[in-house]
């Protein structure tokens, strides 16, 4: 006999509506979803749309990952809770001390992420994914546990001890999802590097530059952050094919970014069979432009100066920056 879950739930596979006991097949959860290599614009809007789908992605080795989480409210109202992630190298039986000590985070480094559904039967989607750059295992995959966590239901993780208790945590636990995850090395990056970026007390659009010198025509670049700034909106730039130049070359994009803002971007690099030759670098650069309102107008540089491409020189025309910070990856 079944009874009707009255909470916000994860699903063990698409025919599952949130009945207790749960239906079996408990590592397919459609709604542990490992999106790709770059964040996705308006989660909430996409996720729930296709909720009747499973759009997860097989894990990219090496690359930034990242992965969102998404509940269904069977609460008469309105709920919200924390929802948290937890990864473990497969293995036959999923105990929790193999994996409660694993906890994944969003690119600013939290553990729970809040999610809100207003009314009953509504999706609540993490605006902030979780991300990861799993190491490769060979011959074998990984497996992603989900949590979420209510003040009717705070779903501790329990002790289990046995196959018994192992039994009940997986039929009877809907505030828990498991999904077996494999790897592909398709798109996945030569290397990368991870940058912490504190915005502080000043709101303001800036400009994200990556720089490459001697990097080879053909090569690609890109770099992210999970951490949703305005509107949905991220610190992006996907994947971007290096022309043949002379040596130099940079591309950028421009984000209005709220005051206290705090994430780590990762910046990627893909040879695509080219070798760079010596003075190969890599150069993240934040900059801010200003009018000549400002009272540093006179003692700051054009955006020619600052290697603007002229899609930026022409947005930021009569202002001028400043680089604010840089992190760079140099060649051996």
């Amino acid at each position: 006999m079944t009874t009707q879950y009255d909470d916000l739930f994860f699903r063990t596979n698409l025919n599952d509506h949130g009945e207790v006991p749960a239906p079996p097949l408990a590592y397919e959860s459609p709604d542990i979803i490992p999106s790709g290599i770059y964040p996705i614009s308006k989660p909430q809007d996409y996720f729930a749309s296709n909720y009747d789908k499973d759009v997860g992605q097989n894990l990219v080795t090496g690359g930034p990952n990242y992965i969102y989480l998404r509940t269904k409210n069977l609460a008469q109202g309105a709920e919200g809770g924390t929802v948290s992630l937890y990864y473990t190298p497969a293995s036959l039986v999923l105990y929790p001390d193999r994996w409660q000590k694993n906890q994944l985070k969003t690119s600013d480094q939290q553990t729970e992420v809040y999610i809100k559904a207003s009314k009953t039967n509504d999706i609540a989607v993490t605006d902030n994914p979780f991300v990861w750059e799993p190491s490769a295992i060979s011959n074998d995959h990984y497996c992603l546990i989900s949590r979420v966590s209510t003040s009717k239901h705070p779903n501790d993780i329990p002790v289990v001890g046995s196959y018994s208790d192992m039994t009940d945590f997986i039929l009877n636990h809907p505030g828990f999802g498991w999904r077996n995850v494999s790897l592909t090395d398709v798109n996945a990056p030569t290397f990368d590097t991870s940058v912490f970026y504190d915005q502080k007390s000043d709101a303001g659009r800036m400009v994200f530059q990556l720089e490459c010198t001697n990097v080879p025509g053909g090569a690609s670049v890109a770099f992210s952050s999970g951490t949703p700034v305005t509107d949905g909106k991220h610190i992006v730039l996907e994947k971007t094919t290096v022309p043949d130049n002379e040596g130099s070359w940079n591309t950028s994009v421009t984000c209005d970014v709220p005051a206290y803002y705090q994430t780590n971007i990762i910046y990627s690099y893909w040879a695509n069979g080219t070798k760079p030759p010596l003075g190969f670098q890599l150069k993240l650069k934040v900059m801010h432009y200003v009018d000549d309102s400002s009272r540093f107008f006179h003692r700051l540089h054009t955006p020619e100066q600052l290697g603007a491409t002229p899609e930026l020189a022409r947005m930021m025309r009569g202002k001028r920056g400043i680089v604010l910070g840089t992190h760079v990856t140099v060649g051996r």
